[in-house]
């Protein structure tokens, strides 16, 4: 299993496929799992890292650096130990703060940006005002998840979630089973320590809207036309490098509720890069 310890952390990664480096951040509570469609599709051109976030998967559950600042200090630190000096980001949901934060402070380490589902680029506590079609707050329902885990294990969290996804995870797909059953593995396979320390993470994010405005490189927008809470790329309507890609009928998790799109769309992307 390949580690690497990175800014205090051990950290789970992969990489594989030669070429200009892409690196794939998933979400909060997500693994590396969730661009098992991708990484075959680009590490035929490209290099493709990807890695279990701090306190998520196979990688280390510190005890603290849970920050986005940290988080993103993770990132540095990451690319530093392999020797990536610029790579293209793609980043899902929560994660887009991360990859956000890094392009305005590293600029010139930024070939492009990907950001899937970024609504939390709204900053805390305004992003929960876009959660309103879930029952609880995103730290209430982690903290349930870690009660039910340590009460009843990871099946039990598992038949948890699928029981009640409609309500405390709208984000779910409906009518793609097997894509669900995935998605519900992901989010019960961490330590139970994950799911309190995840609250120092969301919490610490700020309005990074504007922050992104700043960001130069070419950046890509990509949302479902289903997702609960959509993107407003309107917010960057006067920005030049900035587009905004839909894929009809998909809820939060684009890339592998329509993988064939979803790749499509990012590969069309990549291929207009300049430079």
């Amino acid at each position: 299993m390949p580690q690497l310890r990175a800014n205090n952390c051990d950290f789970y990664y992969e990489l594989s496929g030669s070429g200009a480096p892409i690196v794939l951040i998933h979400g909060e509570s997500h693994s590396v799992e969730i661009f098992g469609h991708q990484i075959p599709a680009l590490s035929t051109h490209y290099q493709c890292l990807t890695y279990d976030r701090r306190g998520h998967g196979k990688s280390q559950v510190a005890p603290y650096g849970h920050s986005l600042w940290n988080q993103t200090q993770d990132l540095r630190c990451i690319l530093d130990a392999l020797g990536i000096d610029r790579a293209i980001v793609v980043a899902v949901a929560m994660s887009t703060t991360i990859a956000a934060t890094f392009a305005r402070h590293y600029p010139a380490r930024v070939r492009a940006l990907a950001l899937c589902s970024w609504y939390e680029l709204d900053g805390y506590p305004a992003l929960e005002e876009r959660r309103k079609t879930h029952q609880m707050s995103f730290a209430d329902l982690h903290l349930l998840m870690q009660d039910i885990l340590n009460r009843k294990g990871r099946a039990g969290l598992e038949q948890y979630l699928e029981e009640h996804y409609t309500t405390l995870l709208p984000i779910m797909p409906p009518n793609k089973p097997e894509v669900r059953k995935k998605l519900i593995e992901i989010f019960s396979c961490h330590q139970p320590a994950h799911y309190s320390q995840t609250g120092e993470f969301y919490t610490s994010i700020p309005p990074l809207t504007a922050a992104l405005k700043e960001v130069t490189c070419p950046i890509l927008g990509i949302c479902g036309t289903e997702d609960p809470s959509q993107d407003k790329p309107e917010l960057f309507a006067q920005m030049p490098n900035f587009q905004q890609a839909w894929i009809k009928g998909a809820r939060r998790f684009t890339m592998m509720e329509y993988p064939i799109e979803f790749n499509q769309i990012l590969q069309d992307f990549l291929g207009g890069l300049k430079d």
